[in-house]
C-alpha cells in the first residue's frame, strides 16, 4: 500500500510537474508571439502637387530672408525663368534656372542685410500675383529703401517655374536719379549718343529665341517707312508680341519697362508698332512709319502677359 502510495505520489508530482512546465512555456510563447512595435519612421514629406502656390513662394521668400540662398533656389525648377524688369541700367534682366538665381542672391545681397517681403495679392491657376518691397545696405545708404515690386510667381508641382519682377514707377522716380548720382557711368546705357559713323538702315530683325529678344544689328535707322522682319524661334510661351514707342521729353527706357506691368505704358508713351505671333512663326512687316528721334522695342509673351525683352534706344535720323 505503501509502494502503490509512493508511485501514486510520483505520478501526480510528475503531472503537477509537466502542467507547470506546459503552463510556463505556454506563457513564454505568447511573449514570443506578440507583435513588436513598429519602428519608428520619418514624417512624409507633402505630397508638392497639394502644396499651395503661395505656400512655396512664402517658403522660398523666408529661406532668403534667413541667408539660404541654396536652399531658396532649391525651390525653383532647373529650367526656371527670371525677369527683372525697370531695374537700372537696362531694365531688363533675364537670369535661368536654380543655379543662376543662388549666384544672382549671393552677389547682390550677401553682406547687405538684406530683407524681402512679398504679401501675395491673388491666385490664379498656379500664378501668385504679388507686391513686394525690399531692403539692403545700399539702397538704405542711398536713402531709397523700400524699394517696391510687383512680382509674379508661376508654380507647378512644388517649384517655381517663372519669376518676374517690375520695379513700380514709383520706386523708380526716387531710385533711378539717387542711383545715377552714386555711379553716372550707368546712365550712358539709358541714353546712348547716335554714332554719326554708322550709315542709318530701313531694315531690321527681331529674334525671339531662348525666351527673350535678340538683336544685333545697327541702332540708327532711316527716318520714313521701316521694314520689320520678326523671327520667332522660342515655344516656350503660347503667343508673343513685339511693339515699338516713341516716348514724350524726359522718359527712357526704364520709365517705359516699369510702365509695362498691368496697365500697360502710360500716356507719355506712343506705341507705333505692335504685332503679335505664334511659336515658331517668321513673318514680315513693311511700310511701318517712324520719325526723327527715339525708338524704343519692347518683345512679350504670355500666359501671363509681360515684357521679356527689349532693345533701344534706336536713334532715327533724317
Amino acid at each position: 500500500m505503501t509502494r502503490l502510495f509512493s508511485t501514486f505520489t510520483v505520478c501526480l508530482l510528475v503531472t503537477a510537474l509537466l502542467l507547470v512546465t506546459m503552463v510556463a512555456l505556454s506563457g513564454c510563447s505568447v511573449q514570443l508571439i506578440q507583435p513588436l512595435p513598429p519602428p519608428t519612421q520619418p514624417p512624409l514629406a507633402p505630397d508638392p502637387s497639394t502644396v499651395s502656390p503661395a505656400t512655396t513662394v512664402t517658403e522660398m521668400v523666408e529661406r532668403v530672408n534667413a541667408g539660404d540662398y541654396a536652399g531658396a533656389a532649391e525651390l525653383f525648377a532647373d529650367d526656371a525663368l527670371l525677369y527683372f524688369v525697370g531695374m537700372p541700367p537696362t531694365g531688363m534682366e533675364v537670369y535661368r534656372g536654380k543655379e543662376q538665381f543662388r549666384i544672382f542672391m549671393e552677389e547682390c545681397c550677401t553682406g547687405q542685410n538684406f530683407v524681402w517681403e512679398v504679401t501675395p495679392e491673388r491666385v490664379h491657376g498656379g500664378a501668385v500675383y504679388a507686391e513686394a518691397r525690399t531692403w539692403m545696405d545700399f539702397t538704405r545708404e542711398l536713402g531709397v529703401a523700400p524699394n517696391t515690386f510687383h512680382e509674379v510667381f508661376v508654380v507647378k508641382d512644388g517649384k517655381i517655374t517663372l519669376y518676374h519682377s517690375t520695379m513700380t514707377e514709383e520706386a523708380l522716380v526716387n531710385f533711378k536719379p539717387v542711383l545715377f548720382e552714386a555711379i553716372p557711368e550707368l546712365a550712358a546705357f539709358v541714353q546712348p549718343q547716335a554714332d554719326l559713323s554708322e550709315p542709318p538702315v530701313n531694315e531690321i530683325t527681331v529674334t525671339i529665341t531662348n525666351s527673350t529678344c535678340a538683336y544685333d544689328g545697327p541702332m540708327t535707322l532711316q527716318a520714313g517707312e521701316l521694314t520689320v522682319t520678326v523671327d520667332v524661334q522660342d515655344e516656350r510661351f503660347e503667343k508673343y508680341a513685339v511693339t515699338a514707342f516713341t516716348l514724350e521729353e524726359g522718359k527712357d527706357l526704364l520709365d517705359l519697362m516699369a510702365s509695362t506691368y498691368n496697365s500697360g505704358p502710360s500716356s507719355w508713351s506712343d506705341m507705333v508698332f505692335f504685332k503679335e505671333l505664334q511659336p515658331g512663326e517668321n513673318r514680315t512687316y513693311e511700310g511701318v512709319s517712324v520719325n526723327e528721334g527715339l525708338l524704343y522695342m519692347v518683345c512679350w509673351a504670355s500666359p501671363p502677359d509681360m515684357p521679356i525683352g527689349n532693345a533701344g534706344p534706336f536713334v532715327v535720323t533724317e
